[in-house]
């Protein structure tokens, strides 16, 4: 029997026009959207929701209109380059460095809209979907989710069942995917692809595994934000960590979105890497899988570091971890002042080692530098 996909899929436009009706209804819906909308009642605010006709509509009049307002109140500017990569005609799934819950993938829409293309479907963690309101934006939002802490034996069949979706979404209804190139945010400032990502992507189709992948038309995407909303609610968890893991109390996950939209970004900018098509199809057929996986990885994150933008900060931050001036022709002293009371502020706003913290907090920042250089 062919798997429709019910459980993981984002909604139709029907379903998406039939969520919208629930969503003005929501004690969530004016307190939220009336800081997307600042200038328009509840009732203008309802109105534009129910003339709303699909996903892409809602993305283009709602969702496009929230990123215009973050970038204007909470960056000093959004940047973007290689849109020139892509072909309006074809779908990609953009395999990209994690770095926000919400942002990352709202600013790849962003940059869609803005250039008349198609927007994507979305990666949605199940842990994310904790109220009817959540799911219902999410899903009109074109995200599809991605089953969280299941068994070992749930999690094969979960991984089965979304590389069919993926393949489905891109090969048949020729639309583009985000997801992110690891499970989780980047909480070290190290943006690396794992292997078992991939390996998901190529548990669906047809033919070798070189084929399978070759013809999902990946493409590494970068983000880099000079300051991150969410830096110090990471160096905590990594100083919390026991054996590399960190239990998340409840709340934790809403309070990172919500920081991570509203918080202060300073400069953010966004480059579209190339398709991986030509470089997977010159691998060697004979290539071990295990091998070919770990290279297409290389690959990403090859791209992911080639078009990561470094700011003063994260020199500042390698300088200071350092105890240095390696980089120092690279900020002036403003800079760094600044740096440094942002460092000492976020530190304030959590009870914790301060030598610890300030280790953890400085290597996000850091970290990029160590591995382009």
């Amino acid at each position: 029997m062919e798997n429709n996909f019910d459980r993981i899929r984002c909604y139709t436009d029907k379903e998406a026009v039939e969520a919208l009706g629930r969503m003005v209804g929501y004690d969530e819906f004016f307190p939220v959207f009336r800081h997307v909308f600042p200038n328009l009642s509840k009732l203008e605010i309802t109105d534009l929701f129910l003339s709303i006709t699909g996903s892409y509509d809602f993305q283009k009049r709602v969702v496009d209109h929230a990123v215009k307002t973050v970038v204007n109140k909470s960056t000093d500017g959004f940047f973007y380059s290689g849109v020139e990569n892509l072909d309006k005609n074809k779908a990609y799934l953009f395999i990209a460095n994690h770095r926000d819950i919400v942002m990352d993938a709202a600013f790849l829409q962003h940059v869609l809209v803005s250039n008349s293309m198609n927007t994507t479907q979305i990666t949605f963690g199940s842990n994310l979907m904790s109220t009817p309101f959540i799911i219902d934006f999410g899903k009109i939002n074109k995200m599809f989710t991605v089953f969280r802490d299941s068994d070992i034996k749930q999690q094969l069949r979960d991984s089965k069942e979304l590389s069919e979706y993926i393949r489905q979404v891109i090969k048949s209804k020729k639309e583009s995917i985000w997801i992110a190139q690891r499970s989780g945010r980047t909480k070290d400032g190290i943006d690396s692809t794992q292997p078992a990502v991939l390996r998901m992507f190529s548990l669906s189709g047809n033919g070798s595994m070189k084929e399978r992948l070759k013809e999902l038309n990946i493409v590494p995407l970068t983000i880099s934000y000079e300051i991150e909303p969410c830096d110090y609610l990471k160096a905590y968890e990594t100083c919390k960590s026991k054996d590399g893991k960190y239990i998340k109390k409840k709340g934790e996950d809403y309070n990172s979105v919500v920081a991570g939209i509203s918080g202060y970004k300073g400069r953010t900018k966004m480059v579209i890497g190339h398709s991986l098509f030509e470089f997977i199809d010159s691998l060697p057929d004979t290539m071990d899988k295990k091998e070919m996986l770990q290279v297409i990885a290389s690959e990403v994150d090859r791209q992911v570091y080639e078009n990561y933008q470094l700011w003063p900060t994260n020199y500042i931050a390698f300088d200071l971890l350092n105890g240095g001036e390696r980089f120092a022709s690279k900020y002036n002293s403003t800079e760094k002042e600044r740096f440094i009371r942002h460092l000492n502020s976020r530190m304030s706003l959590v009870d914790i080692n301060e030598e610890e913290f300030k280790t953890a907090f400085l290597s996000i920042y850091a970290n990029p530098v160590s591995l382009i250089f």
